[in-house]
């Protein structure tokens, strides 16, 4: 089942000399349960395929589709609800908000949903991520592997279909790095997410599904990876 889809997605700025192809013609799909890595130079186009992908911003040409229902053509306020019930986002640095202990990062989608909190639900997902025991912490008393399994929870706790983790490791020694994305591919089959994480750091590719590189605008994907 495709969890998400691009079909023809290209994306470009300015017009006439001053055009700028950020993003060519581009088609992906990636089914429930896929972990699936874009790999690239910097200035490749990676961040304007995330931000396509996440609905941050729309394509010039051709389009998302998320769960198969149009997510890049509908209006700002309804992509912006299929934003949040549809995807879970994991950023390199780990976002979390300084004042709120572990558990209340997840309660904040039970905040902007304004719905109850599922404590057993909460407890579950902390327990699989190995830090039940930090719930009643804060973001300054965790080390850097531990703030990105907070990410992750916050990101998989309102059970959204996609998983856009942008380079969730770089922050991260090598030891760290490896167990968030193993996590990362656990949690993607466990819970039959499609995840697409973009990185610069090829070693962690042997956990991923497929391997796409993105080069001057142009997503390919590298086969035998």
């Amino acid at each position: 089942m495709k969890l998400i889809e691009l079909i023809d997605v290209s994306r470009s700025f300015g017009e006439g000399e001053l055009r700028i192809d950020a993003l060519k013609s581009t088609n992906l799909a990636v089914e429930a349960g896929e972990f699936v890595a874009i790999i690239g130079p910097s200035g490749s186009g990676k961040s304007t395929f995330l931000t396509i992908t996440g609905g941050l911003q729309t394509p010039s040409e051709g389009r998302v589709l998320i769960n198969g229902n149009p997510f890049s053509d509908v209006s700002e306020k309804k992509r912006a609800k299929l934003r949040f019930e549809e995807i879970g986002f994991i950023l390199q640095a780990s976002n979390l908000v300084p004042f709120l202990t572990v558990q209340d990062q997840l309660h904040l989608a039970n905040k902007v949903e304004r719905s109850k909190v599922d404590k057993q639900k909460r407890d579950d997902l902390l327990k699989e991520l190995g830090i039940f025991e930090l719930k009643n912490k804060f973001p300054s008393d965790l080390s850097g592997g531990q703030r990105q399994r907070v990410a992750i929870a916050r990101a998989l706790y309102h059970d959204p279909a996609v998983i856009l983790a942008d380079e969730p490791t770089a922050s991260l020694d090598t030891q760290k790095a490896f167990e968030v994305v193993e996590i990362l591919a656990r949690e993607t089959k466990m819970k039959k997410k499609a995840t697409i994480m973009v990185t610069h750091d090829e070693r962690l590719i042997d956990y991923c599904d497929k391997v796409y590189v993105m080069k001057d605008g142009i997503l390919t994907e590298r086969v035998g990876s």
